[in-house]
């Protein structure tokens, strides 16, 4: 059965209707589920529209202006410190899925959440040429059991 009359209750009129525009089938023989590229730039345009104060600096990971990569065992954090920030009035606050950023002179905190849980006591935190770096041990799959004591 084609893609088309899978579902003879869904009329894909009345979905393009909603949607507010056609929907791309893609080549011939091609389902509508097959090709759903167009969807990443609908959620986008939605959301701009729903939230128009959204800051416009804001990234799927956090800030513009900030990278995160991650390696077997660590994910890094770089954020650029504008020029007229005081590196030394910041404070950096690491929690398992995020990571919390203060001192700066707007009064505004930075969140930036992060790809996968870490543990915040390993995080190593430098500052060098407006280039904040800061480095969190990622917590592993296997976590060892711990001994809880019984008290009698």
């Amino acid at each position: 059965m084609s893609g088309f009359n899978r579902h003879p209750w869904l009329k894909w009129e009345q979905v393009e209707k909603f949607l507010g525009q056609k929907l791309p089938f893609g080549e011939k023989g091609q389902t509508f589920l097959d090709n759903m590229t167009w969807a990443e730039g609908y959620v986008q345009d939605m959301l701009k529209k729903a939230m128009p104060g959204l800051d416009a600096n804001l990234s799927s990971q956090g800030y513009a202006g900030s990278e995160i990569f991650e390696t077997h065992e660590h994910v890094i954090i770089k954020v650029k410190i504008a020029k007229d920030e005081n590196p030394r009035a910041l404070q950096v606050f690491v929690k398992s899925n995020q990571i919390k950023l203060t001192g700066f002179l707007s009064g505004k905190n930075r969140i930036i959440k992060l790809p996968t849980l870490v543990q915040p006591r390993t995080a190593r935190v430098s500052y060098k040429q407006r280039l904040l770096e800061i480095k969190v041990r990622k917590r592993g799959l296997r976590e060892n059991y711990v001994e809880a004591y019984i008290r009698y």
